[in-house]
């Protein structure tokens, strides 16, 4: 039977999500990844690419605005709005970080028959030298500490492939708040929590069909 394939970041929102709330999250989700229609998986996609200029911009308000005035022209429900909060949390942060953008790589991860692929939106380099590889959340549900170890967990365990060396995160962009793996979270734990939620996951995907 052919693996089910997803994002981290769709795996954490499962993760985050109540018992009630996971089969409509997975139906939502396999939707988006079946349709063969950009109307339907790139609602965020404008500011998630506007982030990545932002990072290595001069003017990184400027590029977020480029992507808010796309949604002004677009008839997405609730887009302006999500683009004009995302600017007012991530906006803050990236300049607080005093970072600049550098490239970083993907890679996929396995937990039993569900593959997650892993492509942090940003890599930065701070002015210390050191470096972060980030996935970056968007949505409007605020991310808790719990869901984000699921991601940093999954992300830590593919730094060698997407940027060595350097420290995981995930931003909660609407609040510009960065989540990092605390030095005392039980890996054994989390890895046994991952691995059921992975199982989990792909019943759900393959119930929904």
């Amino acid at each position: 039977m052919a693996l089910v394939s997803v994002t981290a970041l769709s795996f954490t929102e499962y993760a985050m999500s109540g018992q009630r709330g996971r089969i409509s999250i997975v139906n939502d989700q396999r939707r988006i990844y079946l349709s063969s229609g950009q109307w339907v998986a790139g609602f965020y996609n404008p500011m998630r690419d506007a982030m990545r200029r932002a990072a290595n911009s001069p003017d990184p308000e400027a590029e977020l605005e480029k992507a808010i005035g796309v949604a002004l022209d677009s008839p997405r429900a609730g887009q302006l709005r999500a683009f004009q909060e995302l600017r007012d949390g991530f906006l803050p942060w990236l300049l607080d970080t005093r970072a600049t953008g550098i490239p970083v790589g993907s890679t996929r991860w396995f937990a039993g028959e569900l593959e997650l692929r892993v492509r942090p939106h940003l890599g930065l380099l701070a002015p210390d030298g050191s470096r972060a590889a980030v996935l970056v959340y968007v949505k409007e549900p605020p991310l808790t500490q719990e869901a984000a170890n699921v991601a940093l967990r999954v992300l830590q365990q593919s730094m060698d492939d997407v940027l060595p060396d350097a420290t995981p995160l995930v931003l909660d962009a609407r609040r510009g708040r960065a989540f990092r793996m605390s030095r005392r979270t039980n890996l054994a734990k989390l890895d046994a929590l991952i691995a059921a939620e992975a199982a989990g996951y792909v019943v759900h995907w393959r119930m929904s069909a």
